[in-house]
């Protein structure tokens, strides 16, 4: 009898050893084919990942190149209202100043010409710029001059110089009185753009 429960107990004993080990086997075996199927969808969803990336950078660059291109419009354009001769940031500066002067440059190195010299009433007029090369005047660099003809005579094909070319000469103002910066301003402001003005008196 003993010898019967024993083998009876030792068949149950085994069998909870078979069921645990099939029931280990069987949890590892979920285990294994859910990770398999979960590495096996890994792929796919980088893929995906990767593509929704490069739909959305694909579609920023668009919009990249189409702002690109309004910009690009939008300076051409103003380049045409300012006048400016390059697409730079120096030809946009020198379209700006021909606006706010209301005429452009004639020389871009340097545009001051003269200084006009106005003291209680007795002019001077001193040449302080290169003269161009095509500009044909009496008087050269350096030269000065209180003769009021000289002085007429300058100015005047200084002008005609301007009128041609559609520029205007900077120049420098010193006066003493208010009177002397009136006239002054009277006189050579219809031919010169103001660059400094100083007050002596």
């Amino acid at each position: 009898m003993r010898e019967t429960e024993s083998r009876s107990d030792w068949v149950l004993g085994l069998s909870l050893v078979q069921v645990i080990l099939l029931l280990f086997f069987a949890s590892m075996l979920i285990y294994v084919t859910e990770n398999v199927e979960v590495r096996g969808q890994e792929p796919q969803t980088q893929e995906a990942n990767l593509e929704a990336r490069l739909d959305a950078a694909t579609e920023q660059n668009h919009d990249l190149e189409k702002r690109l291109g309004e910009i690009t419009l939008f300076v051409d354009e103003l380049k045409l209202m300012v006048g400016a001769k390059v697409l730079s940031k120096e030809g946009f500066q020198e379209a700006i100043e021909s606006l706010k002067r209301g005429y452009s440059l004639c020389q871009k190195d340097d545009n001051t010409l003269i200084e006009a010299s106005i003291q209680n009433g007795a002019e001077t007029l001193q040449v302080i710029g290169e003269i161009p090369s095509d500009l044909e005047v009496n008087m050269v660099k350096g030269d000065q001059t209180s003769d009021i003809d000289e002085i007429v005579s300058f100015i005047q094909d200084v002008y005609q110089y301007e009128k041609d070319r559609k520029c205007r000469f900077n120049y420098r103002l010193k006066y003493a009185t208010d009177n002397d910066y009136r006239k002054a301003r009277e006189g050579f402001e219809k031919y010169f753009y103001p660059e400094k003005i100083f007050r002596t008196g």
